[in-house]
C-alpha cells in the first residue's frame, strides 16, 4: 500500500483538522457524517458466438463500505471507503478465462484471486457559499468529468488518485484535476502510477473544463485534456430541452471530441481522431425514445489516457454501448425505448431495449480485428435492461437489474452477454 505524498494543501489541511475543536465547530463534522454499506452480487455470463470461442462466467460477491464525514469548521472534512469482493463460482479448470471483476491467480487466465482493501481516502475542503462557492478534494477519489471517469462497471469501482478542484458562481461551474495515479476496480492495491505504451511513467494527466446553464436551460460544456507525452483531447457538448406541451419535452444533445497524440508515449505517432454525436430524446409522462447518430473520423477513437488500464477513459458518445461504434470513418444510429411502470401499478419497475446499426468502419480496423467469420463493414447490436427496486419494508432499496446484449462485432468477434446485479445499500448512520 502506498502512503500519501503531502502536497502543501494537503500539509495545511492535516494541520488544520489537528487542532483541538470547541463543540460547535464540530457539531456539523459529527452530525453531517454518514457511512453506508453496499451489498453487491454480480453474475456474469458471456459467451461468443459465429465462430468467436469468446467464454466467460463469472458469479462475484462484494461489500463496500464508504464514510463521508461533514465539515470541521465548516470548511474541511474528508471521505473513507475500503471493498471486498470475493469469487463464489468460477470455472477454474476453463483455459483462456477472462477474468474481470476479480484478478487473474497470477500467471494462470483458469482462475481468480479475491480482493479487498482502501479504494476511497480523500480530505476535502469548500469554501463560500450558494452563489459562490470552491471545492477542493485531495486523494483518492472517484470524481467524473465529462472526459475522464474511473470505471463503476464491476462488482467494486475504479477510483483515481490526485487533487480535483472546482468552483462555481451561480451557474457557471470551472474546474480543474492532476491525476497522478489509479486503483483498479479488481485489484487490492492502494494505487499504481500510469505508464504509457513504451512501459514509462506518464507523470500527470490534467483535465481543465466549464459548464454554463442559461435561464432558458440551455447548456454549454467544454473540457480539454492532456496527458504527458501521451494524448491531449478537447470535448464540446451542448444540450437543450424543449416543452412541447401535454407532458412532452424534447431533449436536443450535441457533442464533439478530438483527440492527437502529444508524445513519444504514444504506440501510433501522427495519431488523430475526432467524433461528432447527436441525438434527440422525446419523453411522454414517463415514456421515452431516443434517436442518435455518432461519426467517427481519422482514426478509431481512444478513450484512455494511458496504456496500462482500461478504466477511466471516456468516450463521451450516445453510441457507446456494449460496442463504442467509434472507429475510423464508422457511421452508426441507435434507437432507444424506455418506460417507468410506477402510474400503471408496478412503482420501482423500469425498462428500456434499444438497437444500434454500425456501418462503414475502415478496412485497416476489419483487418485487425478477432472475427474470423465475418469480412463486412457493418455491426450490430440490441440491448435490453430491466431493473426493479424494492420501494418498502425491510428491504427497501434493494435492486435486481438484468442485463442482455446481442452483439454482432466484426472487429471484436460476436457475443451474446447476461449479467444479473444485485444491489443493496444500508444506511449505517
Amino acid at each position: 500500500m502506498r502512503t500519501f505524498k503531502l502536497t502543501s494543501l494537503s500539509a495545511a489541511i492535516l494541520a488544520a483538522s489537528a487542532l483541538v475543536p470547541t463543540t460547535s465547530q464540530a457539531t456539523g463534522f459529527i452530525d453531517d457524517s454518514s457511512a453506508t454499506l453496499g451489498i453487491r452480487n454480480y453474475y456474469f455470463n458471456e459467451n461468443g458466438v459465429n465462430g468467436n470461442a469468446f467464454d466467460r462466467k463469472e458469479w462475484v460477491h462484494g461489500l463496500q463500505f464508504s464514510y463521508s464525514s461533514g465539515y470541521l469548521w465548516d470548511m474541511i472534512g474528508f471521505d473513507y471507503g475500503a471493498g471486498t469482493a470475493v469469487k463464489l463460482d468460477n470455472p477454474a479448470n476453463r483455459t483462456g478465462y477472462s477474468v474481470t471483476n476479480l484478478p487473474q491467480d497470477g500467471s494462470s487466465t483458469a482462475d481468480a484471486n479475491d480482493i479487498a482493501g482502501t479504494n476511497i481516502a480523500n480530505l476535502k475542503a469548500k469554501f463560500g457559499d450558494d452563489k459562490m462557492n470552491a471545492n477542493i478534494r485531495f486523494g483518492l477519489q472517484r470524481t467524473c468529468t465529462e472526459l475522464y471517469c474511473p470505471s463503476g462497471s464491476r462488482i467494486l469501482e475504479a477510483t483515481s488518485y490526485g487533487t480535483y478542484i472546482e468552483g462555481n458562481i451561480e451557474s457557471l461551474k470551472v474546474y480543474g484535476a492532476r491525476w497522478t495515479q489509479i486503483h483498479s476496480r479488481n485489484n487490492s492495491f492502494f494505487a499504481e502510477g500510469f505508464q504509457d505504451a513504451m512501459g514509462d511513467e506518464i507523470d500527470h494527466l490534467y483535465i481543465f473544463g466549464a459548464a454554463y446553464k442559461f435561464d432558458n436551460g440551455l447548456g454549454l460544456y467544454a473540457e480539454w485534456g492532456n496527458s504527458e507525452d501521451y494524448l491531449e483531447k478537447q470535448f464540446l457538448k451542448f444540450d437543450y430541452t424543449f416543452d412541447l406541451g401535454s407532458g412532452i419535452t424534447l431533449l436536443v444533445d450535441g457533442r464533439w471530441a478530438d483527440a492527437e497524440e502529444d508524445g513519444n508515449g504514444y504506440a501510433t505517432q501522427g495519431f488523430e481522431s475526432t467524433y461528432w454525436n447527436l441525438s434527440g430524446t422525446v419523453t411522454v409522462n414517463d415514456f421515452y425514445v431516443r434517436l442518435g447518430y455518432n461519426k467517427t473520423s481519422d482514426g478509431n477513437w481512444d478513450g484512455e489516457w494511458h496504456a496500462n488500464y482500461q478504466q477511466d477513459g471516456v468516450y463521451n458518445s450516445t453510441l457507446d454501448q456494449w460496442q463504442g461504434y467509434n472507429r475510423e470513418d464508422e457511421r452508426a444510429w441507435i434507437v432507444d425505448i424506455g418506460y417507468d411502470f410506477a402510474n400503471i401499478g408496478y412503482p420501482g419497475l423500469v425498462a428500456n431495449t434499444y438497437y444500434v446499426y454500425g456501418t462503414d468502419i475502415d478496412d485497416a480496423s476489419l483487418a485487425a480485428g478477432a472475427n474470423a467469420t465475418s469480412s463486412d463493414d457493418n455491426a450490430h447490436e440490441w440491448g435490453h435492461y430491466i431493473t426493479y427496486t424494492v420501494q418498502s419494508g425491510p428491504m427497501k432499496d434493494l435492486s435486481v437489474e438484468w442485463q442482455h446484449f446481442r452483439v454482432d462485432n466484426p472487429v471484436g468477434g460476436d457475443e451474446d452477454t447476461n449479467r444479473i446485479k444485485i444491489r443493496y445499500d444500508i444506511a449505517l448512520f
